[in-house]
């Protein structure tokens, strides 16, 4: 049978067992609150028995090992949960401060409504009285403010667009930062698990931590995890390694030439003979690549939009003006336009021109003074037009070969310093453009109303700005011809070929804001299930690892009645032990 004193130890093991069981309840009470922290179970066995001709009688119990709770699997499907979380609610963020902009709902603030203010001044001009009432002039004046309005919005709203994309730039730094401190952190953990559990001391504490950092890593970008048999994990962004036991393998970010000098993501291990990987195309899930994908994606296609709005504008408008006379005559038109290289074709890109030069003609109209006045005492002109033939294969040298060789001594064509084209009338006379069929005057940018060729340098017309008598209102010249102003003003209701169909360009603007809205309404609706989702994994997980409050009451309770027991047991074989010693064996005394 067991003697008294392995008897005794039985009680020393529960005593010692319930202590340890009072101590991690109490770790567990005192860590309700502390986030990524998970419950602690002890995990007892019995204790292996002494075997006797009696039979096999027990030796107390042992501390087997304080279990930490903790589902790995389910940790895995809370972090990729996150991950798409994260991602949607990143680009639902983004999309929402980018449309701030472009706000529709206040009547007369949006980027819409000075679109259709510029057109009305157009149409307003167009049924003025006769051009040199102060009515006309006014008007001149109101349509220069639209017109310059609705080129700032536009700018405006193309450098709105940029520094989203550049805040974007900034975010996607602050989190490759932050991945780099994380995964630094990771790899010390490794470290010290290991080393704690290779010497049979629980790493409960420092599990919590690491999976904490997992966690947050999880929210920046999409990960997969291996759990080793050492106890350290490995850690894996599609398919390239960010830690490795005791290693962290840093991201940097590089400006992309090809991209705007956006960054793109770069991957490298510690080998310095090994070259850089870009993961920029190939991030997955997080903050990260929710900000690339509104960056690349969602906000260079609305600056695509953009540009090609303005440029519509641009290009009809400046079609229509370069026909056109304003109040005040003209004896030179300087083209805005620079070319590269004189001598190569028109649509060539060394021929340098924004837009395309069909094959057609244009004409030129030479006023000339004949030496005799009216009535009134004003003088009298004689009218020479001259159409000048266009192909496709010209080159700016040769269009104006042919109108100095058709001009003769009326006009003077010539190439300038910085390649522009300046057309000039003789001495004394005057000149106008009229029908344009070959789109080779508003390419060259003659008599403009619009410079720029884009949403980032729309602008109007210096001189016109200056001047707005300059305003080629009138197709003629005749007074009171408002031709050409009714012509631009009905832009507003001509459809045009653009990458949304045959749209006006209301319907234009409609659907660049309908697109941003519908972008946005996914991006929110996403968001919801997403998070919905990772609420309810979360939830699962909080299950498992929670501390509940009334579960470790009953186990401090049952854990104090164990060791009061269990203390009770052994002064029973202590007053035992010392009846053996003091009152047996009397004999002798």
């Amino acid at each position: 049978m067991s003697n008294l004193l392995g008897m005794m130890w039985t009680g020393v093991s529960g005593l010692n067992a319930a202590q340890t069981g009072i101590s991690v309840t109490g770790n567990n009470i005192a860590n309700m609150k502390t986030e990524n922290y998970s419950k602690q179970t002890v995990e007892l066995v019995t204790k292996k028995p002494q075997y006797t001709y009696n039979g096999a009688i027990g030796k107390g119990v042992d501390v087997q090992s304080i279990r930490r709770e903790y589902d790995d699997l389910l940790a895995k499907s809370v972090r990729n949960s996150n991950s798409n979380y994260q991602y949607y609610n990143s680009m639902s963020t983004t999309l929402k401060n980018a449309m701030l902009y472009f706000n529709e709902l206040e009547s007369g603030s949006g980027l819409g409504d000075a679109l259709k203010d510029y057109f009305n001044a157009w149409q307003d001009l167009s049924n003025s009285a006769p051009d040199e009432t102060s009515e006309s002039l006014t008007k001149r004046t109101v349509l220069v403010e639209a017109a310059d309005t609705l080129a700032i919005k536009i700018r405006d709203g193309y450098q709105y667009l940029e520094d989203a994309r550049t805040q974007c730039d900034t975010n996607i730094q602050t989190e490759v930062d932050a991945i780099n401190e994380i995964t630094t952190q990771l790899a010390q953990l490794n470290k010290e698990i290991v080393s704690a559990e290779a010497m049979g001391q629980p790493a409960n504490e420092l599990r919590d931590m690491r999976d904490g950092l997992l966690d947050d890593l999880a929210e920046k970008t999409q990960i997969s995890t291996y759990l080793r048999e050492d106890g350290s994990v490995s850690v894996y962004m599609n398919g390239q390694t960010l830690v490795d036991n005791g290693t962290a393998h840093i991201l940097f970010t590089e400006k992309d030439p090809e991209n705007g000098n956006h960054l793109k993501i770069m991957w490298k291990t510690d080998n310095p003979n090994s070259k850089p990987i870009d993961m920029t195309s190939f991030m997955k899930g997080g903050v990260i690549a929710a900000q690339l994908e509104v960056r690349d994606n969602q906000l260079k296609q609305y600056q695509t939009d953009l540009d090609e709005m303005a440029k519509k504008v641009i290009e009809e408008t400046n079609r229509i003006h370069a026909t056109g006379v304003g109040l005040d005559k003209a004896t030179e038109y300087t083209g805005k336009t620079q070319v590269i290289n004189p001598e190569y074709p028109l649509n060539s890109t060394e021929g340098g021109l924004p837009y395309e030069v069909k094959s057609g003609s244009f004409d030129i109209n030479i006023s000339t003074p004949t030496g005799k006045t009216d009535d009134e005492g004003n003088e009298i002109y004689d009218t020479k037009k001259i159409t000048i033939q266009v192909n496709a294969s010209d080159t700016l040298k040769t269009v104006l070969e042919k109108i100095n060789q058709q001009g003769a001594n009326y006009v003077n064509a010539s190439i300038n310093l910085d390649n522009t084209v300046t057309i000039k009338a003789a001495s004394g006379s005057y000149i106008a453009f009229g029908e344009d069929t070959s789109d080779f005057l508003m390419a060259t940018g003659m008599n403009s109303f619009f410079s720029g060729s884009s949403a980032k340098d729309i602008s109007i017309e210096a001189s016109v700005k200056e001047n707005p008598r300059l305003i080629a209102a009138s197709e003629f010249g005749a007074e009171g011809d408002n031709t050409n102003a009714l012509k631009i003003a009905q832009l507003q209701t001509t459809s045009f070929s653009t990458t949304k169909g045959d749209v006006t360009f209301s319907a234009f603007y409609g659907y660049f804001i309908g697109e941003m809205s519908s972008a946005k309404s996914q991006a929110d609706t996403f968001t919801t299930t997403t998070e919905m989702s990772y609420s309810e994994l979360s939830t699962q997980l909080m299950s498992i690892r929670g501390v509940s409050e009334e579960e470790e009451e009953v186990n401090l309770v049952l854990y104090q009645r164990m060791y009061e027991a269990n203390s009770r047991y052994i002064n029973v074989i202590d007053e035992m032990l010392n009846t053996l010693i003091n009152s047996l064996g009397s004999a002798g005394r």
